[in-house]
């Protein structure tokens, strides 16, 4: 499973994952639990475009986190800079980003991540990347951060096999994060 994990996601990244970068997890959600609990202190907050999967809440609130509530319903369900940039406290610690999202279904626009980027970019922000339904996606290339060399030190994937290749009842996931959260 490492080795399938690993090679997914070099696929995707074009270029090499080292497995010490890889957790092989029982399912996606175990991937999000994973790095929520993994990251999150009492009393920090983690910023979520909502409407959004309920579950984030959830992990974030047995973290002892705070969510807030990022509300994308007036703006297309895209992320403003102005609303990303209100949002962000000292006691942020991450993003979660669900492309496409569940429940919209809508896929963030190259201009949404260019915002999260800027918001977080060299900040001790972390950008949590929901990628279950990424390759689920009717447009020809979903815009995608995971992807993005600058945030690689910022930015923890959870990806599911289930989903993307019509595996829902094995329930294997991975998380990829850099070597020093993992």
């Amino acid at each position: 499973a490492l080795r399938s994990a690993v090679a997914d996601y070099e696929i995707r990244r074009g270029n090499a994952t080292k497995p010490e970068q890889v957790l092989i997890t029982i399912g996606a959600c175990h991937a999000l639990f994973t790095a929520l609990l993994g990251i999150l202190n009492p009393g920090e907050e983690i910023i979520v475009p909502t409407p959004g999967f309920g579950l984030y809440e959830t992990i974030a609130t047995i973290a002892g986190a705070k969510t807030i509530h990022l509300d994308v319903t007036k703006t297309g369900f895209q992320i403003g800079a102005g609303t990303l940039n209100a949002a962000i406290t000292p006691k942020t610690k991450a993003i979660i980003l669900n492309s496409p999202c569940n429940p919209t279904g809508v896929v963030f626009s190259e201009e949404s991540l260019a915002n999260v980027k800027a918001a977080v970019l060299g900040k001790p922000i972390f950008i949590i990347s929901d990628n279950v339904y990424n390759r689920l996606s009717y447009i020809e290339k979903c815009p995608d951060l995971s992807l993005d060399e600058e945030l690689k030190d910022q930015l923890i994937l959870c990806q599911s096999f289930s989903k993307p290749y019509a595996m829902t009842g094995w329930r294997v996931g991975y998380l990829v994060c850099p070597e020093y959260v993992m």
